[in-house]
């Protein structure tokens, strides 16, 4: 497993640049329950992360469901690489556990003001998904 060591530490070095900005700590909370496959905490962070304006598009069970979906396809995501990262808006491109070779672009952007509700979420395969 050669990419092991090379993959770790960048994987740390990508954690340690979302977790300076808001954005990339409503990204880390998000995808961590997300992984955990639990609905209700999935609605419940939706509610109350997500802004009105987003919500008006699309509710929080309309958004639960798609990240259901999302799950039942391709299992748990870990994060790949930082493409960008801000204050208020991160990209991120992540791995899929139940296709290790299918990849994720994935950005969020969140209000400046407090308390930096999600004003945009996108999750788009990079690939097509074989399913």
């Amino acid at each position: 497993m050669s990419d092991s060591p090379q993959e770790q530490p960048q994987q740390s070095v990508d954690v340690v640049t979302l977790r300076k900005s808001q954005a990339g700590m409503r990204f880390i909370a998000q995808m961590h329950i997300y992984n955990m496959a639990d609905a209700e905490r999935l609605r419940t962070f939706i509610t109350e992360s997500y802004h009105d304006d987003v919500l008006a598009q699309a509710d929080a069970d309309t958004q639960l469901a798609q990240m259901q979906a999302q799950y039942t396809a391709v299992g748990k995501v870990k994060v790949k690489q930082v493409l960008a990262a801000n204050e208020y808006h991160v990209i991120v491109v992540m791995q899929a556990q139940k296709q290790p070779g299918m990849y994720f672009y994935v950005e969020v952007k969140v209000e400046e003001e407090y308390p930096h509700k999600i004003i945009g979420y996108m999750f788009q395969p990079m690939q097509e998904v074989n399913g």
